[in-house]
């Protein structure tokens, strides 16, 4: 397998993973020094509706999840080369990761705003995910359903430059 084509996606996936993490630790930070921007003005159960909000995209989230990646990878299977399927998986594994990372981004500038520190479960499992879920080679063989002839394909030594030429497309 090109060791480049899986680097260079896993360091998309690293950097959306990080800036979870990062914004999760800058909104820790101002959070404890200043408060929460709204949270002095707002009773407690004035601020229910922004976390059934929050619910409520995380559920629509998943919903799309659950129906646009079976439909993607169905895709990817059908495609002809093992070009177009690594360009798709690529495309598949950043919109993933968006998927993942729009309830936690949302969760966070709501803690900013509210200062409940309940919301902060929602990057936390987000980071979770993006661990568990980081592209490898198994798993492109296993989600793009290459033929034994693709997986040789990855193994032998001039692909590296055929994947770099795909990953710059």
């Amino acid at each position: 397998m090109n060791s480049n084509y899986l680097k260079s996606l896993r360091i998309v996936y690293f950097a959306l993973a990080m800036g979870i993490l990062l914004f999760f630790l800058m909104a820790l930070f101002l959070n404890s020094s200043a408060g929460a921007f709204m949270g002095r003005e707002l009773k407690s159960n004035e601020k229910t509706p922004f976390v059934i909000v929050l619910i409520v995209l995380t559920g629509v989230i998943f919903i799309a999840y659950r129906s646009i990646i079976p439909r993607k990878l169905t895709f990817i299977q059908s495609l002809p080369s093992l070009d177009k399927k690594l360009a798709a998986w690529r495309e598949l594994n950043i919109l993933q990761g968006a998927l993942f990372e729009a309830p936690s981004f949302l969760a966070i500038v709501m803690f900013l705003l509210l200062g409940l520190y309940v919301l902060l479960i929602w990057p936390f499992v987000g980071i979770v995910i993006f661990w568990f879920t980081q592209p490898s080679r198994d798993k492109l063989i296993s989600e793009a359903n290459l033929t034994s002839n693709e997986t040789n394909m990855t193994r032998s030594t001039n692909f590296d430059s055929q994947a770099d030429d795909i990953i710059l497309s």
